[in-house]
């Protein structure tokens, strides 16, 4: 005999598996390591980035030059002023300024400080896709607050342990506001896509977003001709770089070190030749140029500043002006078929010129500043008027354009109906003729209606009707309108 199982039955009478345990979906993880997280990796990471390098070049250079002593302590002493520099903090060195700060640093920084940030705010949310809507119920707050106030602190912290006799200081209040600004801002960017933020610009009138995708488009424009001229520039003297790299880095750790000094600097570089071709151009202590005048001077030797032109410009140098008046030409074409009338294009072409102009002036603020206290001081470029050169090259043309592509009062091309098919044509022709021939035929057919009531007396008296010669109304109503019936009679 089998022994009986100890299953319990169903209302059937039939018996059931036994219930399994369902294991829990994995929720969102705690908030502290999340923040931790965001307020830690990467101002460690930079830190730690800064020490590496720091200990590299001194390595090399300890064997080549001449009584180089590399060390743990060292670089980890090193590391603190280049973290700062990464913030964008300015330093004293040997007492004299140093504000001209390079944006690869900060760039990098940004980019990882948005990762990290963007990150946290799925793992908050549960959502491995980092896609949600609104403002994630205070989530995007707290993340962006403590990536603000971690890097605002250690900022403070890293100053503070910066002498003068240390030969580099800081000065821990400005370090502070400095390191929180930017993170802060990194930030937000990151969480912007997450949290909704980039929805906001819908809500916008459509001339307003329009007219800041022409900003950008103008921005990336026209500093993407200043690499390209920054490119050029190089390629044509590079006798003159590698001239530098001779004399003043001929050993293998200090070439490494003007090598990273030189990407480090590359996109203030590139944002001086954007303010060139613009017209305002650089200048470097007594040294200027434009492309209409040039000053001698003295110039820093860096493979940078060996491209900044010394000589009377040629004639054809005017030529440059052909770039901004392009790009003001394509953002106005590009804002032409945003709108039928005038007054919406205006507008959109005047918010480009505004957004690129903020942007450049902006980016030109942050790539200058003072170099020591010798000759060099200060490195300029001029952000007041980057940003009016930058406003009236996009607005003028733009406005030209925008105006001159597209007939006042015709509909943009994006909003056209398309042309209709000739089926449907011939279609919409046929049903218009049957209906215009059902109404001509009504109306023959009430009107001699209406006039034989009216005479019905005396058309019977005085001239009785030839029943044999006339043709009976629905016959000529048909005849006329190509087999037309009247309509029948509702039933009873």
């Amino acid at each position: 005999m089998t022994a009986p199982t100890s299953q319990s039955p169903r209302r059937g009478g039939r018996g059931t598996r036994p219930a399994t345990a369902t294991p829990a979906a994995p929720g969102p993880p705690g908030w502290v390591p999340v923040l931790a997280r965001v307020a830690l990796l990467p101002p460690l990471t930079l830190y730690g980035v800064a020490v590496v390098l720091a200990g590299v070049i001194a390595a090399l250079a300890s064997g080549t030059t001449p009584g180089g002593e590399p060390g743990l302590g060292q670089a980890l002493a090193v590391g603190i002023p280049l973290w700062l520099v990464a913030h964008l903090v300015p330093l004293q060195v040997t007492g004299v300024p140093l504000g001209m700060l390079p944006l690869a640093p900060a760039l990098l920084l940004a980019v990882l400080v948005a990762t990290v940030a963007r990150g946290a705010v799925a793992r908050l949310e549960g959502r491995a896709d980092g896609r949600t809507a609104g403002l994630l119920h205070g989530v995007g707050v707290p993340v962006v607050a403590t990536a603000a106030a971690a890097h605002a602190v250690i900022g403070v912290l890293a100053a503070a342990l910066l002498t003068p006799e240390n030969v580099v200081d800081a000065s821990p209040g400005l370090a502070g506001v400095v390191c929180g600004l930017l993170a802060g801002l990194a930030a937000l960017a990151g969480v912007a896509r997450p949290c909704g933020l980039l929805a906001l610009p819908r809500r916008l009138p459509a001339w307003a977003r329009h007219g800041l995708q022409g900003g950008l488009l103008a921005t990336t424009a026209l500093l993407t001709a200043g690499a390209g001229l920054l490119l050029a520039a190089l390629l044509a003297d590079l006798t003159a770089v590698r001239g530098v790299f001779a004399d003043i880095a001929p050993e293998a750790g200090s070439g490494a070190g003007l090598t990273l000094l030189t990407l480090a600097y590359l996109p203030n570089a590139v944002v001086g030749a954007a303010a060139w071709l613009v017209g305002p151009g650089v200048s470097i202590g007594a040294a200027s140029a434009t492309p209409t005048a040039i000053t001698s001077g003295l110039l820093p030797p860096v493979p940078l500043a060996a491209v900044l032109p010394q000589s009377t410009p040629p004639t054809w140098a005017g030529l440059a002006f052909a770039v901004p008046l392009a790009v003001g030409s394509i953002v106005g074409w590009r804002l032409a078929p945003s709108a039928a009338e005038a007054p919406p294009r205006v507008k959109a072409v005047v918010t480009a010129a505004l957004t690129a102009a903020l942007l450049l002036g902006l980016a030109a603020a942050l790539s200058g500043g003072r170099l020591g206290a010798g000759p060099f001081d200060p490195v300029d470029v001029p952000a007041a008027p980057v940003a009016f050169a930058v406003l009236v090259w996009v607005l003028v043309p733009g406005l030209v354009v925008a105006l001159l592509a597209v007939p006042l009062g015709t509909a943009p091309a994006r909003t056209r109906r398309r042309p209709v098919s000739t089926t449907r044509r011939r279609a919409t022709e046929k049903t218009e003729k049957t209906a215009k021939t059902d109404k001509t035929a009504t109306t023959a057919t009430e009107e001699p209606a209406a006039e034989d009531t009216a005479d019905a007396d005396d058309t019977s008296a005085e001239d009785p009707p030839d029943d044999a010669g006339e043709t009976p109304p629905d016959e000529a109503v048909s005849e006329a309108g190509e087999a037309v019936r009247p309509a029948e009679e509702p039933r009873g």
